[in-house]
């Protein structure tokens, strides 16, 4: 299996996905990962938590320290069949949208935006293409 072969593309070179956030405040965003948009905690150390988001694929929320907390072109996208449905659950749990739901025909999405306690934009979005997420040939 050479690089650039169609074996080696559609291999599965990773077993998990966890990106992390620098965070101000752990027990805010502990509040609002765990309590407002549900996700499960798996992991709780003294200065950082992760959270599931999927199979394989996780959230992390640690105390800055003396990392910078700049949440400037970071998005966290949530991907989920029932958008429009979890939203509304979120507006329930006290979770303010910056932008409702709605078709992006440009990307082929259905999505909405919200911020965390930090600034970080979180997408909760819907793939309108069932096939995103096959890989692609010659690429």
């Amino acid at each position: 299996m050479g690089p650039g072969s169609e074996e080696s593309r559609n291999a599965v070179v990773n077993d998990g996905l966890v990106v992390f956030l620098y965070v101000g405040d752990l027990e805010r965003s502990s509040a609002f990962y765990g309590g407002q948009l549900g996700l499960p905690l798996v992991l709780e150390q003294a200065h950082c938590r992760i959270y599931k988001v999927s199979d394989g694929g996780f959230v992390g929320v640690c105390l800055s320290g003396d990392r910078p907390t700049t949440p400037e072109g970071v998005i966290v996208t949530l991907v989920r069949d029932d958008v429009d449905e979890f939203c509304r659950e979120l507006e329930e749990r006290g979770v303010e949208l910056e932008q409702t739901p709605a078709a992006n025909d440009r990307f082929a999405i259905y999505h909405a935006f919200l911020r965390d306690p930090d600034g970080y934009l979180i997408e909760i979005q819907r793939f309108d293409n069932p096939t995103w997420s096959e890989p692609q040939s010659g690429r």
